[in-house]
């Protein structure tokens, strides 16, 4: 039987990268718009492997970006573990995610679908995207291959627009 894996908003998870550093990330919320899944905060900061967490000071970090994920596939295919938690969360009522109505993901590129929302909120539909909006994440539940790759090389495995 395996171990019950139990996640609360606030935990902090570390990701070691290849071997040379690692990065944590913050569970912030569930994104009841999004499969109520998981919402997490990757900080920009990359650590050496001997540090030790210092909670007040990861959460103070620039923010790399935010992300949906399910947490427990992360943990079960050791690709992240729980490190301890913060009660700084940051704001996520005020994040706002992207994404296209499109069945054709080839026509990411072109598409004229857009929408946009925040967290538990109702969906808006804005056509094109504009320059305004494409620093917004992408709001699709990603894989932990996903997330760990966006860490390591700044781009999830997906082609879309930047």
């Amino acid at each position: 039987m395996s171990k019950r894996i139990v996640t609360k908003v606030g935990d902090l998870f570390c990701v070691e990268i290849d071997n040379k550093y690692k990065c944590y990330f913050q569970y912030v919320a569930n994104d009841l718009t999004m499969l109520n899944s998981s919402v997490i905060r990757v900080f920009s900061r990359h650590y050496p492997l001997d540090y030790d967490l210092i909670a007040d000071d990861v959460v103070k970090d620039n923010i790399n970006f935010y992300a949906h994920t399910v947490l427990r596939f992360g943990i079960m295919n050791h690709a992240w573990y729980k490190v301890g938690r913060h009660d700084d969360i940051g704001n996520p009522k005020d994040v706002c995610f992207r994404w296209f109505k499109e069945i054709d993901f080839s026509k990411i590129n072109k598409s004229y679908n857009w929408i946009i929302w925040k967290i538990s909120e109702e969906q808006r539909f804005i056509g094109e995207i504009s320059e305004k909006y494409k620093s917004i994440d992408l709001g699709i539940v990603f894989s932990y291959e996903n997330i760990v790759n966006k860490i390591r090389t700044g781009e999830f495995l997906i082609k879309h627009v930047d």
